[in-house]
């Protein structure tokens, strides 16, 4: 149980980490476009894209042959590196991803699953190399952090200037969570499939 729990924890960790970018427009959408399409549209896009992280280790199971999902680790470990690259070459002037305060839930959901790839990235390689019983435990310990981040984001709309600074400087560790779990997933280990 002490495996599961750790392992949920990790995968907590790993959203979190991947979704800082989201947890800063998130923050900004409540302040503008108000809390229900914010959370929603937020809500929504972390749905859409652990099921389709699920779906892909779904089908990894089926289209791999033992052992192979494990190479499923370059992905972010690639991603992180190109993220890395881009930290160190990044200008200070660099735009921000924006919304419209008309913009819907359609809209404010696309907004978020754009801004959710290095998420899909370092989950749907985690599910897919990970057996079904430990597979669950991510996936539970993923939507946790998913509620985390959106009760936080919630509970700190009120003080946004000193919470978008500090998720903006959290968001520069993405790049290396996602090289790290790329790494675990390459490596055996006791949550693999084989």
């Amino acid at each position: 149980m002490l495996d599961q729990l750790a392992f949920a924890a990790s995968a907590a960790t790993a959203q979190v980490a991947t979704n800082l970018d989201n947890f800063a427009v998130l923050l900004a959408l409540l302040l503008t476009v108000g809390r229900g399409r914010a959370i929603a549209g937020y809500g929504l896009s972390q749905v859409i894209m652990l099921a389709a992280a699920m779906a892909v280790a779904l089908g990894a199971d089926q289209a791999m042959p033992g052992g192979m999902s494990g190479y499923l680790g370059f992905v972010p470990l690639a991603l992180g590196l190109r993220g890395a690259i881009r930290l160190l070459a990044k200008s200070a002037g660099d735009a921000s991803p924006r919304i419209s305060a008309k913009s819907g839930v359609l809209g404010t959901t696309a907004l978020f699953l754009a801004l959710s790839f290095d998420s899909f990235a370092v989950m749907a390689p985690l599910f897919a190399d990970s057996a079904p019983g430990f597979r669950l435990w991510a996936l539970g310990g993923a939507v946790a952090a998913v509620a985390a981040l959106g009760g936080l984001a919630l509970s700190a709309a009120g003080a946004a200037g000193a919470a978008g600074k500090w998720a903006a400087r959290l968001e520069r560790t993405g790049p290396f969570v996602m090289m790290a779990a790329g790494v675990y997933v390459l490596m055996n280990s006791g949550t693999d499939l084989l």
